[in-house]
């Protein structure tokens, strides 16, 4: 049976693993890898830290002579600036990074988006490139010697994609030509597999964006459906038949079939990590068992999680996380919860431009490790009014990596195959009287950032 590695390119971390063509996690390892923030709004790495941290993982693993086929996932949009034979030449810059502001407006696209992150480059950092590439098709050229890019993560790249047409509209020929995330583009070169422990000749596939190999992952395909995908960044995932339409949201491709993917997204993880540590480090488990004995609401304490900005649907770099209604009433469990429920409504706030663009959603399934929580995973039920569904044995972003590996050698007909992939699921149904009370905090939080905003604004430009 054939032997699929995944690797994962994540905002805190790098993460490899080997599967079988059933969906069998064999061996599993992941690497911290931190970004770097020298100022305010700024995200960037040097992309030597990215191939150190996947060079390590695999070293890791047992059985890299064994896999039969590659495929590297990772964070989008990512600018990295390369020579011809893949050599960096300069710090990669993050989706988190906000810093091109005045380059965005004169695009006329928000700063997340590769546009206005590449001509901040080009006018404060120029370089002579010969590739401009993601953070996961660098690791792909690493390994092969080859550009590439997939239509997943080259739809984030605007203004300078088309998304309807599946194609580059600028004729920048830095840009690598764009190749389905599941297509073979090489094999690992000898330099490499001297490197990683991989066997040279193995074939890599493209790759894709992290958010659309963990909706893969999910076994999430069809219209109607949708994936959560809880990491660092929480993106709310829905596959659809035709391109996204409403710029509110992020429209891209998804990988492994021929639906495109509609995204909203906001800070998860990382805005719970944030909080747990400035609450003095007690564990998930115990701010869960806090904030459970709370009702819907929080004791009347919204929070609104624009830690770093917020993109979906506001897109507002100013943006910044803010509890309102504080009371001396309120302890640590209020805090967690009204985080929690923050989160939740974010994607709320994102469905509902979904819903309005044609597409309504009937069914959650929730993926990554932000969906261990029972807490959490009820919150978003009910706020999202939908049953959802987790996977507690599915194997997220590198699964979806490795699925796309399978269709690459032919070892999965389709990705309708690897919905066995998905395990048990424990299932979710919505309480009626909760998820009305989430509908009033929804035009509570809305009513809240309108009167902030002008003080957001007024902050960030001290």
């Amino acid at each position: 049976m054939a032997r699929l590695l995944g690797i994962d390119i994540g905002t805190t971390g790098v993460r490899a693993a080997i599967f079988d063509a059933n969906g069998a996690l064999l061996a599993d390892r992941s690497v911290p890898c931190g970004h770097d923030a020298p100022l305010p709004g700024w995200a960037e790495i040097a992309p030597d830290r990215w191939w150190d941290a996947v060079c390590t993982a695999l070293a890791g693993l047992d059985g890299l002579d064994a896999v039969d086929a590659i495929a590297v996932v990772g964070q989008a949009p990512t600018v990295v600036l390369a020579d011809e034979t893949g050599k960096a030449l300069a710090p990669a810059v993050l989706w988190l990074d906000t810093r091109a502001h005045a380059e965005a407006a004169a695009l006329g696209v928000h700063a997340y988006y590769l546009g206005p992150k590449l001509a901040w480059l080009e006018r404060h950092r120029p370089v002579t490139a010969r590739w401009i590439l993601q953070c996961h098709s660098w690791i792909a050229m690493q390994l092969t010697g080859v550009a590439s890019v997939d239509a997943s993560t080259a739809a984030l790249c605007l203004p300078m994609f088309d998304l309807a047409a599946r194609q580059w509209r600028d004729a920048d020929a830095r840009l690598p030509p764009v190749r389905a995330a599941h297509e073979v583009i090489g094999g690992v070169t000898a330099a490499a597999a001297a490197r990683t422990g991989l066997r040279a000749g193995t074939p890599v596939v493209a790759g894709g964006g992290d958010f659309a190999a963990a909706t893969l992952g999910a076994g999430v395909l069809d219209e109607g459906e949708a994936c959560l995908m809880l990491g660092t960044a929480g993106n709310l995932l829905v596959p659809r038949r035709t391109p996204g339409r409403d710029a509110r949201l992020i429209n891209a491709h998804h990988v492994g079939s021929d639906a495109w993917l509609t995204l909203g997204g906001t800070m998860s993880g990382g805005g719970q990590e944030w909080l747990r540590r400035a609450l003095g480090d007690p564990s998930h488990e115990v701010l869960d068992g806090e904030a459970a004995k709370i009702e819907t609401g929080a004791g009347g304490l919204l929070f609104l999680p624009y830690l770093q900005g917020e993109r979906t649907p506001i897109w507002d770099t100013t943006a910044r996380g803010s509890f309102v209604g504080l009371g001396l009433h309120h302890g640590r469990g209020h805090l967690w919860r009204s985080l929690l429920e923050g989160i939740a409504l974010g994607f709320v706030d994102c469905q509902a431009v979904v819903e309005e663009d044609g597409v309504r959603v009937t069914e959650i399934i929730a993926a990554n490790g932000g969906g261990k929580s029972a807490l959490f995973r009820q919150i978003l039920c009910d706020a999202l009014g939908v049953p959802l569904l987790y996977t507690p044995q599915a194997g997220g972003t590198v699964a979806g990596a490795a699925i796309l590996a399978a269709l690459g050698i032919g070892a999965l007909a389709t990705a309708a195959d690897a919905r066995r992939w998905r395990g048990a699921t424990i299932r979710h149904e919505p309480a009626p009287t909760a998820h009305a009370r989430y509908r009033e905090l929804l035009a509570l939080r809305r009513q809240a950032y309108e009167g902030l905003r002008p003080v957001f604004a007024g902050l960030q430009a001290r």
